[in-house]
């Protein structure tokens, strides 16, 4: 099984919704632990990493992460509302 590192823009992201909003995100990035692949590859600028899409009563929202097979290691560089988190800077650190 994969560790999730959530990074700091996605944490404070998360931090700043509704509790059930919050838990919606936190269950993803766990089922990521599972299945790292559950994303979609992304493409151009982003290429190399991948995006799951989270829906909830409210909202719709993307999870961007980099997945790093050698460290079983599932990288959360970014969360944020789908019209908008692809054109937030994204670090791959």
């Amino acid at each position: 099984m994969y560790e999730a590192i959530v990074q700091p823009p996605a944490e404070s992201f998360i931090k700043s919704l509704k509790k059930e909003e919050q838990t919606k995100l936190l269950d993803a990035i766990e089922e990521l632990e599972k299945n790292p692949r559950l994303g979609k590859e992304l493409k151009g600028k982003l290429l190399g990493l991948r995006s799951l899409r989270v829906d909830s009563k409210e909202e719709t929202y993307r999870i961007i992460y980099k997945v790093e097979d050698i460290k079983l290691i599932v990288l959360v560089l970014q969360a944020g509302y789908r019209g908008n988190v692809y054109r937030k800077r994204i670090s791959r650190k």
